[in-house]
């Protein structure tokens, strides 16, 4: 059955029961007879009216200005080339004053170890401690460096009594 026969018989299906078989093109088109060479046969067109608007009407409930994008209508006051060089050297003199508290403060923290320093290194030699079988828990050793073992008055007793 040829195209031109099978789309008069989908228009006769369409006018008696109101059923139509849409087909499409690759971009999505809805196409009608994709084997006629009349443009008007193929696609579909819909006019588009230019509508009327009634401008009071849609002021009434919106404001059709962009305000979004309209330049400031007040010049901001253009500051001078003495204001600019004062501001550039007060924020200089700032910075170094930054940067001056922030050595002393690196100075400050590499002369005294800080507590988290203290706290990793004890850490580390009572982990070594353990390892050497100095002790198995971290209350076998002193809290001062160097975190010697601790000796128990129980293990000399219970030493003594073994020898006899």
């Amino acid at each position: 059955m040829s195209h031109d026969v099978k789309f008069s018989q989908d228009i006769t299906n369409f006018q008696r029961y109101g059923n139509y078989t849409y087909e499409y093109d690759e971009v999505g088109n809805v196409i009608f007879n994709s084997s006629s060479n009349d443009f008007s046969q193929v696609y579909l067109a819909l006019p588009l009216p230019n509508f009327v608007y009634d401008n009071t009407k849609i002021v009434s409930f919106y404001d059709p200005t962009f305000t979004e994008f309209v330049p400031s209508t007040t010049a901001a006051a253009i500051p001078n080339a003495e204001q600019l060089q004062g501001d550039l050297e007060a924020s200089l003199q700032a910075n170094a004053e930054l940067v001056k508290r922030l050595d002393d403060l690196i100075a400050v923290n590499e002369s005294t170890p800080s507590l988290a320093d203290n706290i990793a290194s004890k850490q580390v030699i009572l982990e070594l401690r353990k390892s050497l079988g100095e002790g198995r828990v971290d209350s076998d050793f002193s809290s001062n460096f160097p975190y010697t073992p601790v000796k128990k008055e129980s293990n000399i007793v219970s030493d003594a009594n073994t020898k006899n």
